[in-house]
């Protein structure tokens, strides 16, 4: 995905370096048909990590409700014991602890798929945030290269006039 990002901003930057340089002006011409079809690539493999990082948090969202069912599955389970047991005095301590770990067990049990699908999402968000940074980052430096050349070529075309003025 990222790879296909970066090799349209290369097909881009090499339109762009290729094109036909404007004397004395700094500006190239270029196609803009083919340069409007790159960026539209561009922007149809953009929003696959979009939709990456929303099957993420979607994919959190439903754990968190299993977790969530499952946890009411076993306090359920546990009330059911714990009012089963309630006819003797011994027995009724007994599933009341038990009922307890039931719910203790199901809590911690949600809470570490709660940690665990936030922990994953971080991780996949910070990755999609990489890859973004990476091609702003990639971005920023083409352009950097385009500003030297435009100004590298500023000065060469200025270089004859001053000549012809000596």
């Amino acid at each position: 995905m990222e790879n296909d990002i970066v090799s349209l901003i290369n097909e881009v930057e090499e339109i762009i370096d290729h094109g036909t340089k404007i004397p004395m002006t700094g500006k190239v011409l270029v196609d803009d048909t083919v340069i409007f079809e790159l960026l539209d690539r561009i922007r149809a493999a953009m929003p696959e990590e979009i939709t990456n990082a929303k099957w993420v948090l979607k994919e959190r969202q439903r754990i968190l409700d299993e977790a969530q069912v499952e946890a009411q599955k076993l306090m359920e389970v546990g009330k059911t014991y714990v009012d089963k047991m309630a006819v003797e005095n011994e027995v009724v301590k007994q599933a009341q602890i038990y009922g307890e770990d039931i719910v203790r067990k199901a809590q911690i049990f949600a809470r570490d798929v709660k940690v665990g699908s936030v922990q994953y999402s971080d991780e996949m968000l910070q990755h999609v945030e990489q890859n973004l940074y990476e091609t702003l980052q990639s971005l920023r430096k083409n352009r950097e290269e385009l500003k030297g050349l435009a100004k590298e070529d500023r000065e060469r075309a200025s270089k004859p006039e001053k000549e012809k003025v000596e």
